[in-house]
């Protein structure tokens, strides 16, 4: 196995399988992982936008007019939308910097 790390010949080190290959737990990325928990936080904004306004329906209304029919926009307009734009953007800071 090849690493990061330098180990005695014969010792024993924790390994975790991913895919195909092994590796040692402090060589995973964990700027990955912290990015794909940020993309679900924006794609769950952007379900419950559906949910709530019924855009991409079939013959429905488009996005414009789906945002305009929001329950209580003042609140779940910039709610939702703040955390549509927080998801994708701290996805984009976590593949990019850690």
């Amino acid at each position: 196995m090849d690493t990061s790390s330098r180990f005695e010949t014969g010792s024993k080190i924790p390994v975790i399988q991913v895919g195909d290959t092994f590796e040692l737990p402090q060589d995973r990325d964990a700027g990955d992982d912290a990015a794909v928990v940020a993309l679900c936080l924006s794609l769950l904004a952007a379900g419950v936008y559906c949910l709530l306004t019924g855009f991409g329906a079939r013959n429905g209304l488009g996005f414009a007019a789906s945002w305009r029919r929001l329950p209580a926009a003042t609140v779940t307009g910039p709610l939702l939308g703040g955390l549509f734009g927080l998801g994708l953007l701290a996805a984009l800071v976590c593949a990019m910097v850690l």
